[in-house]
């Protein structure tokens, strides 16, 4: 699509990068064929040891569209890439994309507008569309998960389909809900809380959203503006899905300490705490499935008070951890039949 005659907004679009050669032309394709083009795009590669900066050298160079990369020496993980960025950037908006999703041809233009005509907003976000090897699957990230009408209240014109949530900290406390790459929010508020918690390479995006809840109102674009690609190299397994789970306790152990500076109330802390034990159960049956020793070494990495009484916790749930030692048997087992 030519871009000479096309709108650009006050946008960077941020992708980060890690080795991500065979996909990245289809990330940057999708912002070229936008309907209202972002000032740039601002690659980080997070120390990829493919050729995914030549790549987008190559297309930068065939397509002469406005891409700045920047090349990190050593692999800091998304967070840190992602802020480095913003910390970069020149311009109103940030736009996040990763390097293997797309985003859908209205996806700027429609973020963009929803921040310009909600003057109080510091974030719009928007469905999108999951494809998986075996299915697509709309509105996978936002709309499927929450009753829209319950949490938020419809915002200017009917046929723009837009809602302000009501509380948007307590809508997004337990879970994300929200597809980064369908994201648009103010760079200066994003500086203002720190970017994204650098110490988290799982779920950073979802406890910066949660910080920036605290600088203004959330409108939801309902609409599919992008499509989130689960691919082998991030499917779930049941090692990453327990990974998750222990990323996911430290994000709640950090918001009841008050290390990352998201305020809470009483209503909010008890939410918090019933959600974490959840997740500790949750972590369980997980890890119960990794074989008894794996089971005991993410017992052991629960946060905080509930990482106390070990073998309580292990009695108390007995089917998880006969669970854990049969798993154990079967690989053992499969271990020597090979």
């Amino acid at each position: 699509m030519s871009s000479s005659n096309q709108t650009r907004l006050d946008v960077t679009v941020v992708m980060p990068s890690f080795n991500r050669s065979a996909l990245i032309v289809r990330a940057l394709d999708s912002v070229r064929n936008q309907t209202a083009l972002p000032h740039e795009i601002l690659v980080v590669d997070d120390a990829s040891v493919d050729d995914t900066v030549a790549r987008v050298e190559a297309w930068r160079d065939e397509t002469r569209f406005p891409v700045r990369i920047e090349r990190l020496p050593t692999n800091v993980g998304a967070a840190e890439a992602r802020n480095h960025a913003m910390r970069l950037a020149n311009t109103r908006y940030i736009a996040f994309l990763d390097s293997d999703d797309e985003h859908l041809p209205d996806a700027l233009a429609r973020l963009v507008a929803a921040l310009e005509e909600t003057p109080d907003a510091v974030l719009a976000f928007a469905d999108a569309t999951k494809v998986t090897p075996t299915r697509t699957i709309p509105n996978a990230m936002f709309g499927s998960k929450v009753d829209v009408g319950a949490i938020s209240d419809p915002v200017g014109a009917p046929e723009h389909r837009r809602f302000k949530l009501r509380d948007p900290k307590s809508a997004f406390l337990k879970a994300s809900l929200i597809a980064t790459c369908s994201t648009c929010f103010l760079r200066t508020e994003a500086i203002n809380v720190g970017g994204m918690p650098a110490g988290f390479r799982n779920g950073e995006d979802w406890l910066f959203w949660l910080k920036l809840s605290q600088r203004g109102a959330f409108v939801f674009v309902q609409e599919d503006l992008a499509l989130v690609h689960r691919h082998s190299q991030n499917l779930t397994s049941p090692s990453s899905a327990a990974e998750t789970s222990v990323a996911k306790l430290a994000g709640f152990h950090a918001i009841l300490a008050g290390s990352l500076g998201i305020a809470i109330d009483s209503r909010q802390r008890e939410m918090v705490e019933s959600f974490m034990h959840e997740r500790v159960k949750l972590l369980r049956y997980q890890s119960s499935q990794l074989g008894f020793t794996n089971y005991l070494r993410y017992a052991a990495k629960v946060p905080g008070n509930l990482k106390k009484n070990l073998i309580g916790r292990l009695l108390a749930d007995p089917k998880s951890t006969l669970r854990s030692l049969a798993s154990s048997l079967i690989r053992r087992q499969k271990h020597s039949s090979d």
